[in-house]
């Protein structure tokens, strides 16, 4: 089968996956930096405070484990349906908040936890499935879909709140994220029965994967944690992550202390959008093209130059611009990385509960860079500290990749 043929045989698990983890937690990172100065305004809550909402990263490490684990058994389907259901709601919890800070808190837990269901770790199964000489592609084509969707949400969505308020504001991704997760479920190929683990790149529908599957999970995990590639994986998306924060929840807040106003914040995050649609095509096709590991630590250092330019005094508008624009096309490359390493280095029985673990370090970076951020601005009142430590951990995180496999023929792990 040709590269494009790969794709044109498998349009349908191909849309499912964009529609359903288009509109999931990649699409969410963009909008709650929309509604967070408008939270932080009207409700008081200081910057320092607001930080603390990336702690709530800390709870997927106890969820994502299992639903990596459940959609190795039960496939795509039975995983998202109950996503799609369940985000909206959550949605709702947001919109009916009057200022008490934990109830923000436990609105953004149950949204990571329920929208997890319906994120690349459980659709980009079934590109796992269904692709390999165009998984890069088809990766690159799945994670597109929530920045070209933020690019056109952004600043309509900051317009949106301005005139009709925050509430509105939630109200109407909760409808968007009903209507578009039902269409992907619909898209997602028919469950067949259980069989014999299926070639790279032949075209299968969705289901429990395979006979294999079914060893013990304690042996499933030895042989994940016992792999030299899972540890140089974990520890170098550690140190590159640590970002995560800056580029999510307190996006908007950076920008804003670069003393410019909210609305050119907002459009300098559609400027970050298009960087990572870039980033993303870019990274997608490089890695059908050439060895894992360069792609990989070309792709994760860029935001180190990003972030130290944002932590100096070089205000000007374009600066702030080309700094974000940076970022943005390494966390465009980040969402093809992440899921192309696991289906690049591990068996696809494995791959959920693989993937799983791997988002496990994700949120947890998440996490300790929102606590370090506290700390700062309670210490400082400035983000320019945390700016700097960041840039040196991406840079020698992104140095890590280079001890991965380069041969394209080394054996998975699984």
């Amino acid at each position: 089968m040709s590269y494009l043929g790969e794709l044109r045989d498998n349009v349908r698990p191909l849309a499912a996956a964009s529609l359903g983890s288009g509109t999931s937690l990649p699409l969410f990172a963009y909008t709650n930096s929309v509604f967070a100065p408008h939270l932080v305004e009207e409700f008081g809550w200081s910057r320092s405070q607001f930080a603390l909402v990336g702690l709530t990263m800390l709870s997927t490490l106890v969820v994502l484990p299992f639903i990596g684990r459940f959609t190795d058994r039960l496939g795509v389907r039975r995983m998202a349906i109950w996503g799609t259901f369940l985000v909206p709601l959550c949605f709702l919890g947001y919109a009916a908040q009057q200022g008490a800070f934990w109830h923000y808190l436990v609105a953004a837990t149950i949204v990571l936890a329920v929208g997890s269901l319906t994120s690349p770790l459980v659709y980009t199964r079934l590109i796992a499935e269904n692709f390999e000489k165009a998984t890069g592609l088809a990766l690159t084509i799945v994670n597109c879909v929530p920045a070209i969707l933020a690019m056109a949400m952004v600043p309509g969505l900051n317009w949106f709140i301005e005139h009709y308020g925050w509430r509105n504001g939630y109200l109407a991704i909760a409808a968007m994220t009903l209507v578009v997760g039902l269409i992907a479920v619909s898209l997602i190929p028919r469950n067949t029965a259980s069989g014999a683990e299926p070639e790279p790149g032949q075209n299968v529908p969705d289901y429990p994967a395979t006979v294999e599957l079914h060893r013990p999970a304690r042996q499933d995990y030895s042989v994940i944690l016992s792999s030299k590639v899972f540890w140089i994986i974990f520890i170098g998306m550690f140190l590159c992550l640590l970002q995560t924060p800056l580029h999510a929840s307190q996006m908007n807040l950076m920008l804003v202390d670069n003393e410019i106003s909210m609305q050119t914040a907002a459009n300098i995050v559609t400027v970050y959008a298009f960087g990572t649609v870039v980033g993303r095509i870019a990274c997608g096709l490089a890695l059908d093209r050439f060895a894992t590991p360069i792609v990989t630590t070309l792709s994760m250092v860029l935001p180190s130059l990003g972030f130290f330019m944002l932590g100096t005094d070089l205000n000007a508008v374009w600066i702030i611009t080309l700094s974000m624009f940076l970022v943005g096309l390494s966390v465009g490359a980040e969402s093809d990385l992440i899921s192309y390493l696991v289906a690049r280095y591990f068996k696809l029985r494995i791959y959920n509960t693989t993937l799983g673990l791997v988002y496990c370090v994700s949120f947890l970076a998440s996490a300790l860079g929102a606590l370090f951020i506290s700390l700062t601005l309670n210490l400082t009142d400035s983000f320019s500290p945390y700016l700097f430590v960041v840039s040196g951990s991406i840079a020698f995180g992104s140095l890590l990749f280079l001890l991965l496999p380069m041969s394209r023929s080394s054996e998975k792990v699984g």
